[in-house]
């Protein structure tokens, strides 16, 4: 659990940022204000290039820790869960570099690719899907809400089907970082919580709102 935690927290893109000298990335980033993603960030400081660089590696970190946990630890599903859970937690709450922490959910795809593959799939597709419609917060939401849903489909370990509940809670929490914020600009409470969990937004979603950077262009 603990080797799962600290695989988690390894800081992809502050180590990306770095390695490019992107010291007014690091200055940008932050957790207050919610829709500050580290890898938006990325992608207006660095491109889209850099920015997929860093995903791959938040992706490939919880991949490969999980796999050995079930390759080379042999562990019961039980257990397997629990890791899988404790990985995403170290990446979206980490205890060190936390401003430049991600948002769940390349971790996510990364546990999920090893032991919910169908289920990955599935909510890949759906959020290719909002990605065309150009919604994909919306999308994002609705296909790792799936997860348990077609992991219980699929008749997976109880383990699992909790787990994948576990990890979009996780996410929704992640996402509410800021939700105060938007409050304090006008926001009704309850239409904040709707736009941060379900939208992935700090407004309408009908409204074409580019995510905080904090950077200058």
């Amino acid at each position: 659990m603990a080797g799962a935690y600290l695989a988690g927290t390894f800081p992809s893109t502050l180590l990306v940022a770095r390695l490019n000298g992107a010291g007014s990335l690091v200055k940008a980033s932050g957790r207050k204000a919610g829709e500050t993603d580290p890898h938006v960030l990325m992608q207006k400081a660095l491109g889209s290039g850099w920015a997929a660089v860093a995903s791959t590696l938040d992706v490939v970190k919880a991949f490969a820790f999980v796999l050995a946990a079930r390759e080379w630890g042999h562990l019961p599903p039980n257990w397997l869960a629990l890791v899988g859970v404790a990985t995403v937690v170290g990446h979206t709450y980490p205890f060190y570099a936390r401003a430049m922490a991600g948002r769940g959910m390349a971790a996510a795809a990364g546990v999920l690719l090893v032991l919910l593959p169908v289920e990955m799939v599935v909510a890949g597709i759906i959020y290719l899907l909002g990605a065309v419609l150009r919604s994909s917060g919306l999308f994002s939401t609705i296909g790792m809400a799936s997860v348990p849903a077609v992991a219980a489909a699929q008749r997976q370990p109880n383990a699992f089907v909790a787990m994948g509940g576990a990890i979009f809670l996780v996410l929704m929490l992640r996402r509410l970082e800021g939700v105060g914020k938007v409050i304090r600009s006008g926001v009704p409470p309850g239409r904040a919580f709707l736009y941060r969990c379900v939208f992935d937004s700090s407004g309408p979603p009908s409204e074409s709102r580019a995510p905080e950077t904090g950077l200058q262009d």
